[in-house]
This record gives structure tokens, sequence and C-alpha cells, in this order.
């Protein structure tokens, strides 16, 4: 129950918005913001004390749930006053069919939390690096940097595991971490229906684009998992909110906040963010310069002021370790482009667009593979030329000779909603009425510019149709006004129904965690559930555990590569002990290892060594692996996974 509390604090946090504020939809970005922008405070705050225990967390959010109820209470009532944003389309009736719509939006969504409930975590990144700094910072009582062979978790953008954090100390469990995603995912959905509102939207056309923003098949799978990709997204959309509203309004010291707080909330959440949040800042400081004329500076800088102190601790944690405020991945695997040509970006715009070609037809998939290659033959580019491309070669998702939709939440396709998007644009620039709309050509042209930044900066990746989620997002609000103005009512309508109908599939049958079929989430255990993408090294892991168990060892040494599995170690030998367990990273060679020697833990002597090492090297020979002058002896191997025993320790 004490897990509820952050959510009670949410909650009179909207109430108590929602009393001064125009409409509940703009109530609850309000809330949400303020809520984010506590938690990130109180987390930092507590690292710096290392304070960051159970009852810390649930004392101060108890404490704020008491003191907001109370207040809540004892305040005066505004009177009510006519809510003219909620009027603005007053005469718009919400029709029955618009009224099964957001039925169908409500069933989709209610069947993403039913699996973000019932599931454990088991993305591949979040199994290497999401959830398992959050043990580390846990069991650390500080989110400091650690010596750790896995740099992601510790260089990469914090938020979202701040809050699963919180959630996993009060709840003492994972059950609620995919619980962040999916809460971003409903905001997300609301905040794209006002902006549809601001450029112009009838209800009609509000319910339309929340119908659109709902049924992306990235975001589908993305609200039921502990990756980031539809946190950053909701706080991009509630950016590009409060830029809106901004520019359409008086401007406001209360919107510049938000501008502020809603930026910095993105960038703290994920790197990516800068460039999805750039090209929006610029359309926000050119209209501040035109309409505040020598006063522009003022918004401007209270934003960065703002965005600088909501990343501070992460800035100074990763200066302090890597001498640089935004540390990336090794240089041998640069997630930026090392040549900037025009045909280049021609090449990256092409290859992630055909990232949304995939089908469930192979044959498809393969002529539109073959379109692509032919278009690099022109250009005299390299389509997997690594200087532009992460890692693998180019390709269509889905396959090339398969039936079926390919759904999982690393690659898949929004090729429906891609080929909405091109006629909605399309339509914005050649009708009349189009053209006089000039905040959604505007608005269309920031959004562009977006996509073109990431293409023109970021290497071509296999995952980066994940990476293009707040840019679907952003692109539903232009969707649902074009669809709402169709002339033909049914022809919109059946378009809308065939959203809803056609994303069943990727919410009932997403790869990593199905509701239905023979590997369904509903009658298959939960550890079974933890190895669903990668089932293959499950008898290894748990081979592990229960050597640990036999030998009654919970502190435990890591020994792992840069991209290894490392939460189900933790989370299955937590579940399986009544003692305290204790896990850190031994023998690390990259940077992070300069922070075993001021750390609290520097005399930690494990009991066992748990390896996954590709490759032996001086540290992990075949046979034994020697830390803080001790020898560990191969004890038990099973696939890839080693456990090395110090006699005397054990």
């Amino acid at each position: 129950m004490l897990a509820l509390l952050p959510l009670i604090t949410l909650t009179v946090l909207f109430l108590f918005i929602y009393r001064y504020n125009y409409c509940w939809r703009s109530s609850l970005l309000w809330a949400a913001i303020t809520w984010g922008v506590l938690l990130t405070f109180i987390t930092e705050v507590l690292s710096l004390f290392k304070l960051i225990t159970w009852g810390w967390i649930a004392g101060i959010w108890g404490l704020l749930s008491l003191t907001l109820i109370v207040a809540y209470f004892r305040t005066v009532k505004p009177e009510r006053v006519t809510r003219t944003e909620d009027s603005q389309h007053g005469n718009d009736q919400i029709s029955g069919f618009l009224l099964v719509l957001l039925g169908g939006i409500g069933f989709l969504v209610a069947i993403v939390g039913l699996t973000a409930m019932v599931a454990p975590p088991n993305t591949w990144d979040s199994m290497t690096y999401h959830m398992s700094r959050v043990l580390h910072w846990m069991q650390h009582q500080s989110v400091a940097h650690y010596p750790t062979h896995i740099p992601r978790q510790l260089y990469q953008n914090p938020w979202a595991e701040f809050a699963i954090m919180h959630f996993q100390l009060l709840s003492g469990s994972d059950r609620l971490a995919n619980l962040v995603q999916w809460f971003s995912m409903i905001g997300s959905v609301i905040g794209v229906s006002l902006i549809a509102k601001q450029l112009g939207a009838t209800i009609r056309g509000q319910i339309f684009a929340a119908v659109v923003a709902a049924t992306i098949p990235m975001g589908i799978l993305q609200g039921s998992s502990t990756q980031n990709d539809y946190v950053v997204s909701f706080w991009v959309i509630c950016l590009a909110y409060f830029i809106i509203l901004t520019l359409k309004s008086r401007v406001s010291w209360i919107t510049i906040v938000g501008v502020g707080a809603t930026m910095g909330m993105a960038i703290v959440t994920k790197a990516t963010a800068y460039i999805y949040t750039l090209p929006l800042f610029i359309w926000f400081s050119l209209m501040m310069i035109k309409r505040l004329r020598w006063r522009w500076w003022k918004p401007i800088v209270a934003v960065g002021i703002i965005v600088i102190l909501l990343n501070l601790g992460h800035y100074i944690r990763n200066f302090d370790l890597y001498g640089t405020p935004i540390a990336t991945a090794s240089e041998e695997l640069r997630y930026t482009n090392e040549i900037f040509t025009p045909s280049v970006l021609v090449s990256n715009i092409l290859r992630n667009i055909g990232l949304h070609l995939g089908t469930p037809i192979g044959i498809i998939n393969a002529i539109s593979n073959k379109i692509i290659n032919l278009f690099h033959l022109v250009l005299s580019v390299d389509i997997s030329d690594p200087r532009t491309t992460y890692t693998g070669k180019f390709g269509i998702p889905g396959g090339l000779s398969t039936l079926g939709i390919n759904a999982t939440e690393n690659n898949t396709s929004n090729t429906l909603h891609l080929v909405l998007i091109v006629f909605s644009v399309i339509a914005c620039f050649i009708q009349r009425q189009g053209r006089k709309q000039r905040y959604i050509i505007r608005y269309i042209a920031v959004i562009i510019s977006i996509f073109m930044l990431f293409c023109f900066l970021l290497k071509w990746q296999w995952w980066n149709s994940r990476l293009h989620l707040p840019i679907f997002l952003l692109f539903s609000a232009v969707v649902g006004i074009v669809l709402s103005q169709i002339k033909l009512r049914q022809v919109a309508n059946v378009i809308a129904v065939v959203l809803i109908m056609t994303s069943l599939p990727w919410a009932l049958s997403g790869r990593e965690r199905p509701l239905v079929g023979a590997n369904s989430i509903l009658n298959t255990s939960r550890t079974e559930q933890y190895f669903n993408s990668r089932s293959r090294i499950k008898s290894g892991y748990l081979g592990a555990i229960d050597v640990f168990k036999r030998s009654k060892c919970t502190d435990i040494g890591l020994y792992l590569g840069d991209n290894d599995w490392e939460y189900p170690l933790w989370i299955l030998l937590a579940e399986q002990t009544d003692s305290p367990v204790s896990i850190e990273h031994i023998n690390v060679k990259n940077i992070s290892a300069s922070k075993s020697e001021p750390s609290s833990n520097s005399q930690f002597l494990p009991c066992a060594i748990f390896s996954t090492k590709p490759e032996p090297d001086q540290t992990n020979q075949a046979e034994e692996i020697i830390y803080q002058n001790r020898i560990y002896s191969q004890a038990w191997s099973k696939d890839k996974v080693k456990i090395f025993i110090n006699p005397k320790k054990s």
C-alpha cells in the first residue's frame, strides 16, 4: 500500500491545480510535471546524504500527501467561473461514434496496463542497465556513479529509473516497474489531444488525434516495458503543448516555467531529448524575440536555468567521472555519425523511413528493401557504412520471406501511421484551408526538422524505430486534425476503427510480453518471463542461483561483458533467499574503476563470482579469477555462465 503514496501525491496535486486551471487535461499535465520535478529533487537531495532508503522515501511521500490533503481541504474553493478553454468548442457534441472511439482507446490502454502489471521487466536493455542500475542505487542508497562493467548504467540519463526506484523501494518488488511507461502512455495520449485542440481541432479532431496516438504499434509495445522511450515522449509532448499555448496566448511566467520544466524533464530522462527539444526550443525562442523584442532574453534564460537545474545532479556525476556533463559510449561504438554530407543525410532519411516499411508480408518488405538499396547505388553510398551505421546491416523489419507481424518493442514498424502522416502533411500544404492555419504549418515544419536533425546526427540502428516514438506522437495531432476535416466523415470513421482494430495484435501478442498464445504471461511463471526475449541463457542463470543457494552465498561479485544481463541475477537471488543480497562489479577495467577507491564498498569481499565474460583475459582465466589478492577457483559452469568460489571465504 505504501507504493500508492507517490500516486496519492500526484492525485492531490491534480485536484489542487484543477481548482484554478481551465480544463482537467491541462491540469493533469501540470500535476505530472510538478510531481516529476518533486521526484527529481527528492532523489537528488537524499542521494547527497546516502539516504535513499525505504524509510526516507516513504516518509517524504507520506508527508507530502498529508500536507497536500490538509491544504486542499483548508484552502477556500474559488468561485466556479466559466471554463472558457473547456467550452471553446462547446457546441460540438460527442456523438455515439466518438464515444465508441473513446471506449476503444480505453480498452486498448487497459490491455497495455494489464500487461504492464502482470509481466515482469524483461527487455534486453532493462536486464543490462535500466533495472540493474536501480538495484545498485538502492544498495548504495545513492545514485552516485559506481564501478561497473556496463557503462550505460552510469552515463545514460536517469529520470525514468528514478521513478522506478521509488516504486520498487516502496513496494519491495518490481511489480510496479512497468507502470512508469504505462502512465506516460496515458499522459501522452491526453497531451496529443490537447496539442490538437491548441491547433484548432474540434472535439472530433481531438479524439481522432488521441486514437492515432494510442494505436502506434511501437507505443503499444513500449507502454508495458521498463524502457524510457514513452517517458521521454510524454515530456516532449508536454513541451510542445506549453510552447504552442505560450505562442497563442499572452506570455506569462507560469507557462515559461512549464516550458523549462518539461524541456528539463525530457533531457534528464533520455539524451535523445536534446534532438527532440532543440527545434521546439528554437521555435519558442524566435517567437519570444518577435513578441517581446528587447526583453526576449528573459524567458529564454529562465528556461535554460530550469533545464540546467533539473539536470545538474547528472551533469556533475558525469563530469566527475568522464570529464564532460554529457557522456556517451566508447569511441569504438559511437552513436553519432562520423561523416556529414548531403548524401549521408539522404541515406539516413531513407533508412530511418525504411524502419517503418515493415509489413506482415515478406515479399513487400523485400521490395521496399530493394528500392532503398537501389537509391543507395544512385547516391554512391554504402548502405551499411560503419561510419553511419551503429551495428549490423540495413534491413526492413519483419523479414523478407516470412508472414506475420514483427511485434517486438525493439524495431517494430509503424507502417499505417507513416502512411497517414505523409497523407496529412501533404493535405495541410496543398489545401487552402491548411495554408491559412499557420500554426499547423509551423508545427509540422518543427517536427520535420526534428526528424531531419535526428537523421543528420545519429547513426542508423536496428532499434531506431523506438527512438522515433516522440516524432510519431507529435504528428498524431496533425493526423487527427486532417482526418476530422475529411468531408466524407464515413471515410475518417473507418480509418479510426481500422487503427484500433489493427493495433490489437501488438497489444495482445507482443513478443516479450504476450497476453495470448502458448507463451502468455497469464499462464507462464514470472521467473520464466524474465527470459522471454533470451530463453537460451535461462538455464545458466537458474543454475547459478542454485549454486549460490547451496553455498549460502549472498555476497556476489560480477565479472561481465558490457552488454550482459545482470538484473535477473539480482531479482531471482533476492526472491530465493531470506538474507540480504549484496552484488558488486569486480575487476572493472574501464574508467568507472576509479569509483572503487572512495567507495564505502571498496572492501567488498564476495564469497563467489558470477561471470559471463565472453572471452578470458588476464583476470578471468579458464580456472580462476584473482580479486583483492584472493584466488577464486571455477566451481561450476553452464553455457556461458561460470561461478568462481574462494574456498576460504565460503
